[in-house]
């Protein structure tokens, strides 16, 4: 008797140690688990913006049906941001009255620079794909982002141009906002140390539909190859309009050269030869990948590309941070800063300094109408 009793004073001197452990692990996530996708769902975006609602929601889908998250059900809201930072920014600011425990921006670099100071207020992880390199550069503690950046992709692209390409003579041709003119800055810059200067220089505005008149200012300028960086919607308009004013150059640039909604929309002849480095796209990768791609074109009638992906493992990563740290944002947000060789579908991810998490990437030529992964490259450092 004496012995349990002296148990039982030990045990009440260490209530208040063991009491608020106990009920912040019971509080920890109670209820449904809010997250929520602000995306381009409508508009000439949607054709990109869908991929990360597609693989946010095919994620949350499989969890769900599995029990959810620490014994509790998923719940998923969707906002549309169209293509105007007005719309986008309440896009965000609807998501946040819910108080969700983590935020999946686009990956139109615009909409998330224009959301970066709603979620800095709100103190929420906001987990993007958005590629402009400034996007990590904010002093934002709160914005992770899960795909290769045109910081990194400005120095491989042209490098392999010059050293493996044996080019000498490029003609640029970008989208005309922060996305594309951030990489052409980058690029420039690239052929400069490289001793190479680009013989033209252009842009389109994101709504174009005529990229003619550029493609031939680049060929009368005596170019010996296109660089290209854009969207899948609009470098299937360059790719199908070089074709059409009889243009045969080789064409090098991000990996939306060879997406899958880039194929859908062009011919064998018109993607034949185009070399794109960037993110890994799934049909490329081993059967598991593959199938995985099988399955979430099946569901949603559009084939899934490298942001797809990376918004599935970016839920992964979320899924396996609340597991351990449970519901408490800011446990969450350094869970993700710790980052450190979390395997995804088709590459390991890895957090630096500024939130950045990809840094392999992938490189592709198109034979006919099919990517083919010719190899991968690595951020220096990584």
């Amino acid at each position: 008797m004496r012995r349990l009793l002296l148990t039982f004073v030990a045990l009440a001197a260490l209530a208040p140690e063991l009491q608020p452990r106990m009920a912040h692990a019971a509080a920890a996530c109670t209820g449904p688990i809010r997250i929520a996708v602000v995306t381009p769902t409508t508009t000439a975006l949607a054709l990109l913006g869908i991929q990360a609602r597609n693989g946010v929601e095919f994620a949350v889908d499989e969890m769900n049906a599995a029990g959810g998250i620490a014994g509790q059900k998923i719940s998923l809201a969707v906002e549309d941001t169209a293509a105007s930072a007005g719309t986008a920014l309440s896009a965000v600011n609807r998501v946040l009255e819910a108080d969700p425990i983590a935020v999946f921006g686009s990956p139109i670099s615009p909409l998330v620079f224009t959301q970066s100071e709603a979620i800095r207020k709100a103190e929420v992880p906001f987990i993007v794909t958005a590629t402009n390199a400034g996007i990590t550069q904010q002093n934002l503690p709160w914005l992770f982002r899960v795909h290769v950046h045109d910081g990194q992709l400005a120095s491989l692209v042209p490098t392999y141009g010059v050293k493996t390409m044996g080019l000498k003579k490029p003609g640029l041709i970008v989208v005309g906002d922060d996305y594309g003119l951030g990489a052409s800055k980058g690029m420039q810059a690239t052929f400069a140390s490289l001793g190479i200067t680009p013989v033209a220089v252009t842009s389109y505005a994101p709504t174009d539909k005529d990229m003619t008149a550029q493609l031939l200012d680049i060929a009368d300028k005596g170019a010996d190859s296109i660089i290209t960086f854009g969207r899948p919607g609009d470098l299937a308009l360059v790719l199908k309009q070089a074709k059409q004013v009889g243009i045969s150059l080789p064409k090098l640039g991000n990996t939306s050269l060879m997406a899958p909604t880039t194929m859908a929309n062009v011919t064998a002849e018109e993607a034949d030869g185009a070399v794109g480095i960037g993110g890994m796209l799934p049909q490329t990768g081993d059967e598991r990948a593959k199938s995985w791609a099988r399955a979430v074109e099946a569901k949603y009638s559009v084939p899934a590309d490298n942001f797809t992906v990376a918004y599935y493992d970016a839920m992964q990563m979320l899924k396996a941070a609340i597991e351990k740290v449970g519901c408490d944002k800011a446990a969450i947000r350094d869970t993700f800063a710790a980052t450190k060789g979390f395997k995804g579908m088709l590459i390991s991810y890895t957090a630096d300094a500024h939130g950045d998490l990809a840094h392999t990437l992938g490189v592709y030529r198109n034979t006919g109408k099919t990517p083919m992964l010719t190899g991968t490259v690595n951020e220096a450092g990584f």
